[in-house]
């Protein structure tokens, strides 16, 4: 009689642990309109979607935006959980798990005046007519940085940030800028732009055309238990499938159907 009512007094003392659920701590990078700081709160697309993937996998989280060298370091050593938007290497694969499921590609576009003709391939044919704009410090890909190095273009004019391409294209002083496709899209439709600016697009399927692209994850630390990992990262498969993925998104952005 003892010892059962000394086992039920220990379920007591136990059971708001075993009914609460384990958190996450996820860390990121500031990159609106993915990740960034709203009203004293994290919040963006890449957010709401890793969130969303962890409380289906029946774990809650903490996200945090750092800078990008201390969120890598912390997962290196096991302060944090995971790690999002994190593109893959060697070096990174040795103490983070990377799945199969991408979280999000990052799309280089070419961004012109709308209805205008300005138009390269994707192999950057025809691009030695036009003018083109970048911004200072910006990496967009080796194939975009190739085509720069390599002269395929008539000029390229450097500049500091994505406001001074904006204006320096509606005055027709360049033909056209490079931008990661979300950033830029977002930053177009906060600003009422997107009637006057769009992507060059691709005539045979009618979606921006891509000059360079990179495939980004949600990884996990190492030091970690694999369980997390592999229940989130499935959760987030089946939000890419079933719809919720593109909807969180156009929720933040408009976007093109398959892009």
């Amino acid at each position: 009689m003892l010892r059962f009512i000394f086992s039920a007094v220990i379920l007591l003392v136990l059971a708001p642990s075993l009914v609460q659920a384990e958190k996450l701590l996820f860390v990121t990078l500031n990159s609106p309109p993915q990740s960034y700081i709203e009203d004293g709160k994290p919040t963006g697309f890449l957010i709401e979607l890793v969130e969303l993937a962890a409380k289906r996998a029946g774990y809650e989280t903490e996200v945090r935006i750092l800078p990008w060298k201390r969120a890598l370091i912390m997962v290196k050593h096991g302060n944090a959980d995971a790690v999002f938007n994190a593109g893959y290497n060697e070096e990174r694969n040795k103490y983070m798990r990377y799945p199969e499921t991408v979280l999000i590609t990052e799309k280089v576009v070419a961004v012109r005046r709308s209805g205008s003709r300005v138009y390269f391939s994707s192999k950057f044919e025809g691009a030695d007519k036009f003018v083109g704009g970048t911004g200072r410090g910006f990496y967009y890909g080796r194939a975009v940085d190739t085509a720069i190095k390599q002269g395929k273009f008539k000029r390229i004019e450097d500049v500091p940030n994505i406001d001074l391409n904006i204006k320096k294209l509606l005055l027709g002083r360049i033909d056209f800028f490079f931008a990661d496709y979300y950033p830029a899209i977002s930053y177009l439709n906060e600003h009422n732009l997107l009637g006057k600016l769009e992507a060059v697009i691709n005539p045979l399927n009618g979606l921006p055309l891509v000059y360079s692209q990179s495939d980004t994850y949600l990884a996990f630390s190492r030091k970690k238990s694999p369980v997390p990992f592999i229940k989130v990262n499935t959760e987030l498969k089946k939000m890419k499938q079933d719809g919720t993925y593109l909807k969180i998104i156009s929720k933040y952005i408009p976007v093109h159907e398959g892009f």
